[in-house]
């Protein structure tokens, strides 16, 4: 049997864990993100998922995780999805808010997802190591969300998953319209010079989801630039002095104020013509075509 490395169809698949010296985000400054491996592993869904295809379409799917809520909506027939996440109607974090009106959500407990009798469950890859594990010695198939940092392997994940729900067709129409999208956002005619800054000094350096995108818009990422690897601090001083065109931040809907949270109003982040675009926290918090509107944000904020 050839293994889906996300999608065990049922309890015989592999699902390779995060070694133990995975950092989590926030990590140590240059340190390879934490989900490194599983990044890698993601590559490889393409050629596995044949082995799933021959399986008979789910008809009783349960989301438990918000991602996969957010990609199992605009593939899945609504008949066959029998619950989604309780984060599914959370606007801060979810974009299909409105969809899951009326469906039955459920806290991601094994005891509450085998007592509605799935045929197949979606989960996240935290949620894999414990849920997901109990739900196979049950003989419950999972899917596996994994946390992937680039278009690309939101590509392959989108078409893996499409392929399990027996709805290919449906997800190459959801990447023709993503990838229509994406190409048609503008590109600079001069060189931006662009860095993700989050509270607490925190950014975004080479590997992750913004600095795929920021390549894909013409955008230089200063925090690469500086080094970083993953997530890690970018000082306040070096982003001052580095003066980029364009500083991204991510807009968690929450406004209580907080001392982290308090460096993102900086009196020397008002100075000079740096430019600041905030991008709301569900458009780039999952692997799937919203991370285009954030890009188109973020495009649409070049002078």
């Amino acid at each position: 049997m050839t293994a889906n490395l996300f999608n065990d169809c049922g309890s015989r698949g592999i699902i390779p864990l995060v070694g133990s010296r995975g950092k989590a985000p926030g990590g140590v400054q240059g340190q390879r993100p934490w989900w490194g491996g599983m990044v890698m592993c993601v590559l490889l869904i393409a050629t596995s998922t044949l082995a799933c295809a021959a399986e008979a379409r789910p008809r009783r799917i349960i989301s438990a995780n918000v991602c996969a809520d957010r990609l199992l909506l605009p593939l899945a027939d609504r008949a066959d999805i029998v619950s989604v996440s309780h984060f599914a109607a959370d606007p801060n974090l979810s974009t299909v808010a409105t969809e899951t009106a009326g469906l039955r959500v459920n806290q991601g407990d094994a005891e509450e997802i085998v007592a509605l009798h799935p045929d197949l469950v979606i989960l996240g890859a935290i949620q894999a190591l414990s849920t997901g594990a109990m739900l196979r010695t049950l003989g419950i198939a999972v899917y596996t969300i994994p946390p992937v940092e680039g278009i690309d392997a939101v590509r392959l994940l989108i078409r893996s998953l499409a392929a399990r729900l027996g709805q290919t067709a449906r997800g190459e129409r959801l990447l023709a319209a993503m990838d229509a999208r994406l190409l048609a956002l503008p590109r600079p005619t001069h060189p931006v010079q662009a860095v993700v800054y989050q509270a607490g000094g925190w950014s975004a350096g080479r590997g992750t989801m913004a600095d795929d995108l920021f390549g894909r818009l013409g955008f230089v990422n200063r925090a690469a630039a500086a080094g970083i690897v993953g997530f890690g601090a970018l000082p306040l001083e070096r982003l001052v002095v580095d003066a980029p065109d364009l500083i991204v931040i991510e807009e968690t809907g929450e406004n209580a104020p907080s001392l982290a949270g308090a460096l993102l109003h900086h009196p020397a982040l008002l100075r000079g013509k740096m430019r600041f675009i905030r991008i709301p926290m569900r458009l780039w918090a999952c692997p799937d075509p919203a991370l285009v509107e954030a890009a188109a944000l973020m495009a649409g904020a070049v002078p």
